[in-house]
């Protein structure tokens, strides 16, 4: 259990969370049409930040000229406001600052005709700029988990605290969109026309939003902060990459981890992730009530903010935390009617509450889901209970190591080898980007002699990292709309650009319904590694995590990865081992 002790929440609807609360209680909502914003991008609604008060607000505290983008602006915004209210040295080694996203300065790409100039457009650069604005020297955190991005780092945060490393966690959530990101939702025919309508009969479709927030955690209670994050969930459905699973698989199984010790009754409301879609929400109808929640009050705020991609868990976190505190039930926007299937007590007006709990679930490509558990209380009792994990001993069982040839067609022919050595029948294999095909194959070398014992099992996570994200696919996909006059957006790229895609396809093949995971570092960073693996263990349903460093982009181009358990094995799992086995295969 973590403790919020400050936030804010930079969107279309204000400046400060106070702003943005009192917004949506009024009724008021973000999105707007926009028939011309984006050069040779179909007219869409959306929700998007202010530029000229974002750029004024900025400028009043870091004067111009200055090197930084929207995203980072915004961003370094958001901290401060959240930091006036938190009352903390965020310059503090004890500080840890956790930035997720999911395409961050995804922009630079169309400004540098598809080629990486420099590395602006690396997710490690952006979160590197906000850090050294506040002079934090802590290498941080960056989650890239698609939608449920946010969460994941809200995540991370609680387990960085509980082990004792750190007394605070400046948790960051921010996107802004591009034509990158606009025209590959509108490729998926994901986009409506109109306003969003969540669990509504007739919706149909998402709406796009831009958001910068974020929350400073504290491993203890300062200041009698009533609010706190209990618990969080990663499960996975394995079903599809770009498809919920039909029955909710992996959102039920993350809501079954975060209620393990409450009474259903005792539920304020689910924050769903509510994207209007006809299958997400009809998915998440399905795990909730699967979940015996079907009598709680569930609302979205997509139609109010838009969804915020890789920013969404942070901003909807952020206006749950303060609904509940405040007694508040906040209402659906653009909800009427729902499905005669649905039985779900989507919420259509205000209400009040006294109950002290309230949910929050993600879901996002990769077949990635995720729930978090926040409660309202004193906690005075509680503090005095807190203590830090207990140390496991962990163990590499395997490890493989593949090294990527240069020149496309030598990577391709070494790609096609080693999946013929394997002889498999998996076609989608082929379908895959070089990223999915490096992490499928090292997986399947792994985990060959394994399958039996781990195979329809939850207890095993993947998690993955590199420094590149999934920029290799990020400029494919940037050549089909790079001309206005030769536009066209193609899904069969867009599905790719986000590097969790290759967790979701070793979970599909292997039908894993654990934690799946991807983190950005500049380098291979055996520290982060070693201490991300570890954490992963805390949930007490992990046995096993197949840990991988995937570079499919840049000078050295390789899959690095090590199935790490509980059961004792030859090698230790420990920051010197890691340096020497990847050492030992360069």
């Amino acid at each position: 259990m973590i403790f919020q002790i400050g936030d804010n929440i930079i969107s279309s609807l204000g400046f400060t969370t106070e702003e943005n609360y009192q917004a949506i209680k009024s009724g008021a909502v973000g999105l707007r049409y926009y028939d011309s914003y984006m050069n040779g991008v179909e007219p869409f609604v959306a929700s998007l930040i202010d530029r000229d008060r974002l750029n004024e607000r900025f400028f009043s505290i870091c004067p111009a000229p200055n090197s930084h983008t929207d995203i980072e602006k915004a961003s370094i915004l958001s901290v401060t406001t959240a930091i006036e209210e938190a009352q903390i040295d965020v310059a503090s080694p004890r500080v840890l600052f956790l930035f997720s996203t999911t395409k961050g300065n995804v922009h630079l790409l169309e400004n540098n005709n598809c080629e990486i100039s420099d590395n602006q457009a690396h997710l490690w650069h952006s979160a590197q700029k906000i850090v050294e604005y506040f002079n934090n020297p802590n290498t941080p955190i960056i989650v890239s988990n698609a939608c449920i991005s946010g969460a994941s780092a809200q995540i991370a945060a609680m387990r960085e605290l509980e082990s004792g490393m750190y007394d605070y966690a400046v948790v960051i959530g921010a996107d802004m969109l591009s034509r990158f990101i606009v025209s590959g939702f509108q490729s998926f025919k994901a986009l409506s026309e109109e306003n969003c309508r969540p669990f509504d009969v007739a919706r149909k479709g998402l709406n796009l939003g831009e958001t910068a927030s974020s929350i400073i955690y504290s491993a203890k209670q300062k200041n009698k902060s009533q609010i706190a994050l209990r618990k969080g969930a990663i499960c996975n459905d394995a079903n599809h990459i770009s498809g919920p699973s039909p029955i909710g698989e992996g959102s039920f199984r993350a809501l079954q981890n975060v209620m393990q010790d409450v009474k259903n009754e005792d539920i304020a409301f689910i924050n769903a992730h509510g994207t209007a879609t006809p299958y997400n929400d009809a998915m998440e109808s399905i795990a909730i009530t699967r979940a015996g929640l079907e009598s709680v009050p569930v609302n979205s705020l997509k139609a109010y903010f838009g969804h915020t991609l890789g920013g969404a868990g942070v901003l909807e976190s952020i206006i749950s935390m303060h609904a509940l505190l405040d007694d508040t039930v906040l209402p659906t926007a653009g909800f009427e009617n729902k499905e005669s299937e649905c039985s779900l007590n989507i919420v259509k007006q205000i209400g009040t509450t006294k109950k002290p709990f309230c949910l929050k679930m993600l879901s996002g490509f990769g077949g990635c889901n995720a729930a978090l558990l926040f409660e309202r209380g004193q906690f005075d009792s509680l503090l005095e209970k807190t203590t830090k994990p207990e140390e496991k001993r962990l163990f590499i069982k395997k490890h493989i190591h593949l090294n990527l040839p240069s020149g496309d067609v030598e990577k391709k022919d070494f790609l096609s080898s080693v999946y013929r050595s394997l002889k498999i029948d998996y076609p989608k294999f082929f379908k895959m980007d070089n990223l999915s095909k490096l992490g499928f194959l090292a997986s399947e070398l792994i985990l060959k002699e394994e399958k039996l014992q781990y195979s329809n099992n939850e207890n095993l996570a993947v998690i993955c990292f590199n420094r590149s994200s999934s920029l290799e696919s990020d400029i494919l996909f940037q050549t089909t709309i790079q001309d206005p006059e030769n536009y066209f957006p193609s899904p069969a790229f867009f599905v790719y650009t986000l590097p969790n895609i290759v967790t979701g396809e070793i979970a599909i093949r292997n039908k894993f319904y654990g934690e799946t995971s991807f983190y950005i570092s500049e380098s291979l960073n055996s520290a982060q590694l070693f201490q991300t693996v570890n954490n992963a263990f805390q949930n007490k349903i992990t046995d096993a995590v197949l840990v991988a460093w995937i570079e499919s982009l840049g000078e050295k181009e390789e899959a690095f990865m090590m199935l790490v358990e509980k059961e004792p094995s030859d090698i230790l799992f420990s920051i010197e081992q890691i340096n020497i086995l990847y050492s030992n295969n360069k």
